[in-house]
């Protein structure tokens, strides 16, 4: 889901320094039920930020966020197993982040299949080394052409350490996306 257009003000407002401003358009995302602004609000109702320090408050809108995004998309429950995971304004929960990490990848989040694959693979946070599984997940994020796992796809194309043409096109369009690891490797690869 799209931020909506009073969110995307109240983040510009916040970039330019316009507290007071930032927190009313904040705000009422938040009380339109805007899941990454409530998350927001309770992060600056924590932090201190374009609001005073309101712990109470803070934890009204996390209660608020978690709500909203547990009825919420993949990207809601990728960001929440997140915040499960590291215990980001809700208390940490391994069992919970696991838990909203396999829907979100089950309902197609790239960042959520390729953690999934990557938990698989090396046994983190409570999962069972499971190479086969691993291998599904990391080929659903691949085929949604998530820019870290076609880094991760690309380093498997090479051949004897040397760099292949397959491996050369999977780090630029990982590098087109974003993934910073992928320039570097092309860079020092094919300078």
């Amino acid at each position: 889901m799209m931020n909506s257009p009073m969110f995307l003000s109240a983040m510009s407002a916040y970039d330019d320094g316009d507290d007071e401003a930032a927190a009313k358009l904040m705000i009422g995302a938040a009380q339109a039920n805007e899941v990454s602004a409530c998350f927001t609000l309770a992060t600056w109702y924590h932090k201190g930020e374009c609001v005073p320090i309101d712990l109470p408050e803070s934890m009204r809108w996390s209660e608020r966020y978690v709500q909203l995004a547990e009825l919420g998309n993949a990207v809601d429950h990728w960001n929440l197993a997140q915040n499960y995971r590291f215990g980001n304004l809700v208390r940490e929960d391994i069992h919970q982040a696991n838990r909203w990490l396999e829907r979100a990848a089950a309902e197609g989040s790239g960042d959520a299949q390729h953690h999934l694959a990557w938990y698989l693979k090396t046994g983190q946070y409570d999962y069972s080394v499971d190479q086969e599984t691993s291998e599904v997940w990391y080929q659903r994020a691949f085929e949604q052409g998530h820019p870290e796992t076609l880094y991760t796809f690309a380093l498997r194309e090479f051949r004897g350490g040397k760099i292949t043409e397959r491996a050369i096109a999977l780090l630029r369009e990982a590098a087109v996306k974003g993934f910073k690891q992928a320039e570097h490797v092309l860079k020092e690869f094919t300078h």
